[in-house]
């Protein structure tokens, strides 16, 4: 049995799940917006086997696993950061993308 991720690779992973998320809120996932996401784990030294597993549902249409908001509302400013440097990212911003970082706000108790 592997041994439990220390609190921050696990605030990380849950990052990454929110991204992926976010990605896929309008109904499209580009190349730009999976790079972002893969540098994004890669800073955050994400597991290998945790990005690999979170890939692997978007490779095969897979529902993807919902983030630990209790986890994320331990830093909220990084979570804002990561979402908003995603949705900029590829350089289209879609309404869709806006409503779910409307909506992340709210969940992690930020005010607009």
């Amino acid at each position: 049995m592997a041994a439990p991720l220390p609190p921050e690779s696990q605030f990380h992973i849950e990052v990454i799940k929110l991204l992926l998320q976010v990605a896929t809120s309008d109904d499209r996932v580009t190349r730009e917006e999976i790079d972002s996401i893969i540098d994004t784990a890669r800073g955050f030294s994400v597991p290998l086997t945790e990005l690999s597993a979170l890939t692997r549902c978007l490779q095969e249409g897979l529902p993807l696993p919902p983030p630990n908001l209790g986890v994320l509302r331990e830093d909220p400013k990084a979570v804002l950061d990561a979402v908003h440097a995603l949705i900029a990212g590829d350089g289209h911003v879609h309404e869709s993308e806006i409503e779910m970082a409307r909506q992340i706000r709210e969940l992690l108790g930020v005010a607009p």
